[in-house]
């Protein structure tokens, strides 16, 4: 059998090689490679819902041991190929947030998963509690604020208005409603939990306020564009009004 995420592997793959995905992934690895630095050489890094490896084999390549835990078989195939043409080795285990491995790792990740499950799942409790004493946690998901800013430049107010009052949005690429994810939401269960927000981040920032016309087709602007969105990313207020939101947040020693 196969599920959505397997049938929209090779759409993904494809999707992957636009500038806006590519924007996206450059900016997380370099807020991932800032607090894998600031935490020590060596880490063990698990990354939930990783599937094919795009936030996490960068890690393994830089010398972390890297696991990836993923539902789908398919996307851990594909994690595996990826890491042996970057000439670096993953682990990787079939499974999700209900049926996590056990012990505690340096950093964990999980990017674009939330949505996906249930608001009552305790899911940030669970990822929690695979961090380890000092150690911290990466979330990142929609932005529900940046949704309503682009649904305006994209369709107008009409659709903008529409996109404030829904709970729900989406998926493209892999054609599926999935819920909004608030990251003052989650800020508050990784509070419960113990954890304290060491960083906020947004992602597609000036990206996704760009109105289409020929300079979004040049890839010489890739690199500027890149410039700009790793300038903008930690910024108040630039970082509220992104694609999506990234949250890391430390355990307390």
């Amino acid at each position: 059998m196969t599920d959505v995420f397997t049938d929209r592997l090779q759409a993904w793959r494809d999707y992957c090689e636009l500038p806006y995905p590519r924007i996206r992934y450059a900016v997380v690895g370099e807020v991932l490679r800032r607090h894998a630095t600031a935490l020590g050489e060596r880490l063990r890094v698990l990354d939930v819902g990783g599937g094919d490896g795009r936030d996490s084999i960068t890690l393994a390549q830089a010398g972390h041991e890297v696991t990836i835990v993923d539902p789908t078989a398919a996307w851990l195939d594909e994690a595996q190929r990826r890491a042996a043409e970057a000439g670096t080795r993953i682990t990787t285990v079939v499974g999700g947030l209900d049926d996590l491995p056990d012990g505690t790792w340096d950093l964990v990740i999980c990017h674009y998963v939330l949505r996906y499950r249930p608001a009552d799942a305790a899911d940030v409790a669970a990822l929690a509690a695979r961090v380890r004493s000092g150690g911290r946690l990466s979330l990142v998901d929609a932005n529900p604020d940046g949704a309503v800013l682009g649904a305006l430049l994209r369709e107008g107010p009409a659709a903008a208005l529409a996109e404030l009052e829904s709970d729900s949005t989406h998926t493209v690429t892999f054609d599926h409603d999935v819920r909004k994810v608030a990251p003052g939401d989650v800020e508050t269960a990784l509070d419960a939990e113990g954890l304290r927000v060491v960083g906020r981040y947004g992602h597609r920032i000036a990206n996704d306020l760009r109105i289409a016309d020929a300079a979004t087709d040049d890839p010489s602007a890739y690199d500027a564009l890149l410039r700009l969105e790793l300038a903008l990313c930690d910024r108040e207020p630039f970082h509220r009004v992104g694609f999506a939101w990234q949250i890391v947040a430390e355990r307390q020693q």
